[in-house]
């Protein structure tokens, strides 16, 4: 498995994205940095992960129709106690003020 580490090894990776989802993986990189500094942000498997202790946390994965965001199996910051089933991945087709917040909320979640 080969893996790059940093910044400029994410944002190259998104920056191979189609146009249209490229500007909004690069918003969710910036606000994963913001909420959680401490995570690290790596490339591997073809795929911007950011961990922390050597687990993943969370991961963006850029596709021709969407670009997703989701957890890894260690963290569900979106676990709902009494609920049968929880959210670990959502595809995004655009972001607004709401549905960054609610990110930037389950990151900081899944990192305290």
């Amino acid at each position: 498995m080969f893996t790059k580490k940093g910044d400029a090894a994410v944002l190259a990776k998104l920056g191979e994205a189609p146009a249209q989802y490229r500007e909004i993986g690069e918003r969710l990189h910036s606000i994963i940095r913001e909420a959680a500094p401490s995570l690290e942000p790596i490339v591997r498997w073809g795929l911007p992960f950011y961990v922390k202790d050597g687990k993943d946390v969370c991961y963006i994965k850029p596709d021709k129709d969407f670009i997703a965001f989701g957890f890894g199996e260690v963290v569900n910051p979106a676990f709902e106690e009494g609920v049968h089933m929880h959210p670990v991945a959502w595809n995004i087709t655009s972001l607004d003020a709401a549905t960054e917040a609610k990110i930037r909320s389950l990151v900081e979640k899944a990192v305290a």
